[in-house]
């Protein structure tokens, strides 16, 4: 039968019938020299992923890090901090739920089989301190050029700790989550641009009081309704810092007192003028 000797290819996709195309040229040609090297090293580490590991562990000198998790590193994928927290503490004897050692079960910790992933809560500063001083070392090795962008974005986290009552840190938490969930599925937003305005809108959510995920840790009080209030109050005033160029996060409004646009300030505005 001839029909047995035709081998089936599989179809390619027609790009050009992808709504989602239109202008991804144009968008890929306004990204920065910055933006396009790391976009070109993604592609080169995805063009053989096992290659770019084993060469990883020949290499030497790579930082404490779950095998499993070099992958997601190499395609500069979102990671949860959770899972680095559960790597750090397994590494530094405090898990205390960890059960009696085999050499199969240390075996499978290094493949992608052991089920399901251990996490440890990253609940405070110093676990998301913790676990995010591993991240960036692991990602840094990876990508040499981009400690200055992990060390502001670390600096912008760090501010909003400063700035931020305790009862407020479990939302900068889930802020710092979303926004590295985000920057992870899209290759036009590096971590250290925090006045972008789809970063920007996620301090809304979840960090302003009002916000859509806005939660204060265990719960509401007195105090802390006290607080809000005031709190809500700034919520509605242009944030002078930030149409300066120095404020790395607060509760007031991060918009242009000029065009009333967010994302850039007056200082940086091309249509002038101030209200």
């Amino acid at each position: 039968d001839e029909q047995k000797d035709v081998v089936t290819k599989k179809a390619k996709l027609d790009l050009a019938l992808c709504d989602w195309t239109t202008g991804a040229i144009i968008r890929k040609a306004l990204l920065s020299p910055r933006h396009q090297l790391i976009s070109r090293k993604i592609e080169n580490h995805k063009r053989d992923l096992d290659g770019a590991l084993d060469s990883i562990e020949r290499g030497g000198g790579n930082p404490i890090w779950p095998r499993k998790l070099w992958k997601p590193v190499l395609r500069d994928e979102y990671i949860d901090l959770a899972e680095v927290l559960a790597v750090i503490l397994d590494y530094d004897g405090q898990d205390s739920t960890q059960t009696a050692s085999n050499s199969f079960a240390d075996a499978l910790k290094g493949t992608t089989l052991a089920k399901p992933t251990a996490t440890r809560a990253v609940t405070n500063r110093v676990t998301w301190l913790q676990a995010w001083y591993t991240y960036k070392e692991a990602v840094c090795h990876v990508f040499h050029d981009r400690r200055t962008e992990f060390q502001t974005y670390e600096l912008h986290i760090q501010r909003l700790f400063n700035n931020y009552q305790p009862h407020v840190h479990a939302s900068i938490i889930r802020y710092d989550k979303a926004v590295r969930q985000l920057i992870g599925s899209r290759r036009d937003i590096l971590l250290d641009e925090v006045h972008h305005p789809d970063v920007a809108e996620f301090r809304d959510r979840y960090i302003i009081p009002g916000g859509t995920h806005y939660a204060l840790q265990n719960g509401s009080s007195t105090d802390s309704s006290k607080q809000s209030s005031c709190s809500r109050n700034r919520a509605k005033e242009v944030c002078k810092k930030f149409n300066r160029g120095d404020c790395d996060g607060c509760n007031r409004k991060h918009q242009c007192s000029g065009c009333g646009e967010k994302g850039h300030g007056a200082n940086k505005c091309s249509k002038g003028g101030r209200k």
